[in-house]
């Protein structure tokens, strides 16, 4: 299988899933953006009431304040944490193959760990739940250069998972990288490919995105993409080293987040019994299932049970709030540093409004 290199378009066709899905309007100043989002923010805003409606984007502030570049509807962000969940779809597609299984001991696939670290189970790690230490945030903690290793997850997972683990698998919520280099290094060996090109050909190319794929050294400065700066007004940028693909190096634009979710839940890119595994609540307290957090809302029309991917890398902030139930969506794209809990009430303020 060919890579798709980081920013290259790809010729998939969209796939024309749903009646009017792939349609993208602009919008300039429609009342519902005035309403909840702040004048000032720099990003881009997606609205959808359902997923026959057309997908509604409105860009404002810079892509690139230097040369004071605006942001247009497919301007791309770094996703964040938000590639934890596509990697969890790219996992359960395995597992509907019959290449992986959710809940079988790891060591299945990386015998060299020691014993109680292979015990622990896909769904386990998914869920940040594998009480293996946190081995690569250590590291980093002692040496900023260890985010610049150009090794792969295999390599990673055999150098930074190894620590003695601090409970019992499934027992205690540890927001880690290193469960993500797991799940990575666990997949490349399943299936002998690049853990980048997996997701690339099981969830990208399926979903007919074009602007998506994973980020590499360099990227802030690429065509098409928004620099993230802090309120100062000063790049803030975050190292992408290969290692942590799976957990939070993705890029993406509002369309493609929405391709990528109409694909998960209105087809059959998924089995009914992975779909329910990716919509299932695994931590209640975080409400965490796999790879991501599905958040029970109040809205206008009754409660909704959403899919709620954020995510946050260097200044940028996103977030992608689905009901699987009628694809209403909602995306926010930030390249400004700002509160994830800011970004959160507007999201759902644009929910409730529409």
């Amino acid at each position: 299988m060919q890579r798709r290199y980081f920013l290259h378009l790809s010729s998939f066709a969209a796939l024309g899933l749903l009646s009017g899905c792939a349609a993208v309007a602009n919008l300039t100043t429609g009342p519902l953006i005035e309403r909840h989002v702040p004048k000032d923010y720099s990003g881009v805003v997606a609205v959808r009431k359902d997923a026959r409606s057309t997908l509604v984007t409105h860009a404002s502030g810079l892509a690139l304040r230097e040369e004071k570049q605006p942001m247009t509807k497919d301007t791309r962000f770094l996703v964040g944490s938000m590639s934890k969940w596509i990697s969890a779809v790219a996992v359960l597609r395995l597992a509907d193959m019959g290449k992986l299984d959710l809940d079988a001991p790891i060591a299945r696939h990386l015998p060299e760990l020691p014993a109680a670290n292979g015990a622990v189970t896909l769904r386990q790690l998914m869920s940040n739940r594998s009480g293996i230490p946190n081995g690569l945030a250590e590291a980093l903690r002692k040496d900023r250069a260890v985010e610049k290793l150009e090794i792969g997850p295999v390599e990673a997972a055999l150098r930074f998972a190894t620590g003695t683990p601090t409970s019992a698998p499934g027992q205690q919520w540890d927001y880690s990288y290193t469960n993500w280099i797991l799940v990575a290094a666990v997949v490349e060996r399943a299936t002998k490919e690049q853990f980048t090109e997996v997701v690339e050909e099981l969830v990208l190319a399926p979903a007919g995105v074009r602007d998506t794929s994973f980020a590499g050294t360099g990227y802030e400065d690429e065509v098409g993409m928004a620099v993230a700066y802090n309120a100062a007004g000063q790049r803030k940028t975050a190292a992408v080293p290969p290692m942590v693909a799976a957990s939070g190096t993705l890029y993406s634009t509002a369309r493609d987040l929405v391709a990528i979710a109409d694909s998960v839940y209105f087809t059959k890119l998924l089995s009914d019994k992975s779909r329910q595994a990716l919509s299932t609540v695994v931590v209640p307290s975080e409400e965490y299932a796999l790879g991501g957090k599905v958040k029970t809302v109040n809205t206008k029309k009754g409660a909704r049970s959403l899919a709620w991917e954020a995510g946050a890398i260097g200044g940028y902030k996103t977030l992608l709030a689905y009901d699987p139930a009628d694809g209403r969506a909602v995306v926010l794209l930030n390249n400004t540093d700002m509160q994830q809990s800011d970004q959160a009430k507007i999201a759902l303020a644009l929910f409730d409004d529409m």
